[in-house]
């Protein structure tokens, strides 16, 4: 029991030192790329400003519904089966990257339904149509993952950081990396990785939300880019595993922070989109069908080495 509590209090201190970096990296490198200075605070280059916009956002009220309570859980709860290391994970299991995606999707949709509620009621209707073409994104994701399962013969997330001790699977799968990171940089677009989002009912996620309401989105949301940053890292690029003398976990907070400048970069450059036609055509016409070949090449490659031993 000690041994869980211990994982869980250094997972929370984790995720919060990481959220305190990420939104002031967010923050400073998006004023930087607009031409402006961005926040200060005297002396200290902004780098408290995060916390005190923290306690700006907790001295306002609004009302909490008990849906806002489910993200905020379910935002942790994700953790529990995602190893962030190879010792800290809370459930070890062999089938985690079949639990994994629920949890995503449960979350997802969660959060767009929260965000569609306005004074007026919910919009129930336009939200499900968002949250369709953001799920349809999944569909390249799977595919780029089905064929990670198949070249690691594994659906435990340990188990395919083990399997790359000699090559990621980058190498193996260029083409699978290149979807699988078009599919997450497109699902962050849409959810608002700099905060902007055009998914929800009005012009950003939580419009209505000034309190506690709008940290707990604002935290969900980080939680989502840390996760898919996170199974990116696991699935392609190694995990944990080290590189010569340079401990595994050091190698994974630096891919971890190159990643999300990359895709904060790449947020800002392509501005943004408002047409979801344009969505689903790169979705269907790009992501898909590339995603599809690169399964099947791999299947033929399992067959002829797993069943008939050619390779």
């Amino acid at each position: 029991m000690l041994i869980i509590l211990k994982k869980v209090f250094y997972i929370l201190a984790l995720l919060l030192v990481n959220l305190y970096i990420c939104e002031y990296i967010n923050n400073k490198l998006t004023a930087r790329m607009d031409l402006r200075r961005g926040y200060r605070i005297s002396g200290t280059k902004g780098i408290g400003f995060p916390l005190v916009r923290f306690f700006k956002y907790m001295s306002r009220s609004e009302k909490i519904n008990i849906w806002t309570f489910f993200i905020f859980l379910l935002s942790l709860l994700i953790w529990g089966v995602v190893p962030i290391t190879a010792n800290l994970v809370l459930i070890e299991m062999d089938y985690s990257l079949l639990v994994v995606p629920i949890f995503y999707i449960i979350l997802v949709i969660l959060l767009f339904f929260n965000s569609s509620r306005t004074s007026y009621g919910a919009v129930y209707s336009e939200s499900g149509k968002k949250i369709l073409i953001l799920l349809s994104f999944l569909i390249p994701a799977l595919f780029s993952i089905a064929s990670v399962v198949l070249l690691n013969k594994t659906l435990s997330l340990k188990e395919i950081v083990n399997s790359q001790h000699q090559y990621w699977n980058i190498i193996l799968q260029p083409l699978g990396f290149i979807v699988f990171f078009v599919s997450v940089f497109l699902q962050l677009k849409l959810l608002g990785i700099r905060g902007k989002s055009y998914l929800s009912s009005g012009t950003d996620i939580g419009k209505e939300g000034t309190g506690l309401g709008k940290i707990i989105e604002r935290f969900s949301i980080y939680m989502i880019v840390f996760f898919l940053i996170i199974i990116l890292n696991i699935l392609y690029l190694g995990g944990w595993q080290g590189l010569y003398i340079i401990r595994g976990e050091i190698i994974l907070a630096i891919k971890f922070y190159i990643i999300f400048v990359i895709l904060l970069v790449m947020d800002k450059a392509t501005g943004r989109i408002d047409s979801y036609s344009l969505l689903v055509r790169i979705n269907w016409k790009f992501l898909v069908p590339v995603s599809l070949v690169n399964f099947i090449v791999t299947f033929g490659f399992f067959i002829a080495r797993d069943v008939y031993n050619l390779i």
